[in-house]
């Protein structure tokens, strides 16, 4: 028996609908502390970074289909991983300079290392004027630790 173009597209189908029931974490925990920063810093970093780098995520529709999921959910841990507003006082005690090095970076060359998200998502893209307000908030914490 050969295989037709109808039972390849049957099988595809049935994996597709399997892969749904396979469990994430798309979990938003309670912070553990508040950055302290004035109001509009928070607001560029809600705007820009939050959903990567935060228990604040939005999950897009996509975050709850895969495979497309199973990318939403892994950029998100790694994220979390490498820097987490949420625990903003334990990443700062952790990698302080190189941290804030990093941060300053990003944002000063407009280095997006999620591009994809970026295109998705255009009304998160930082103002000139955001990003200055960021990079002299950073330059200002880093003089008070």
């Amino acid at each position: 028996m050969r295989p037709t173009l109808r039972s390849a597209a049957g099988w595809a189908v049935l994996a597709l609908m399997l892969m749904q029931f396979i469990p994430l974490g798309r979990l938003n925990p309670e912070p553990h502390l508040s950055i302290k920063a004035p109001a509009p810093i928070l607001q560029a970093l809600g705007k820009a970074c939050y959903d990567c780098h935060s228990y604040r995520t939005r999950w897009p529709r996509a975050a709850y289909v895969a495979p497309a999921s199973w990318l939403i959910v892994h950029s998100v841990r790694s994220g979390r991983e490498a820097l987490n507003f949420s625990d903003w006082n334990r990443s700062l005690m952790q990698q302080s300079d190189s941290l804030r090095n990093t941060m300053m970076k990003v944002v000063m060359k407009g280095s997006r290392h999620q591009p994809m998200y970026y295109i998705l998502n255009p009304e998160s893209r930082l103002t000139a004027r955001e990003e200055g307000a960021l990079v002299t908030w950073l330059k200002a914490t880093a003089i008070q630790h």
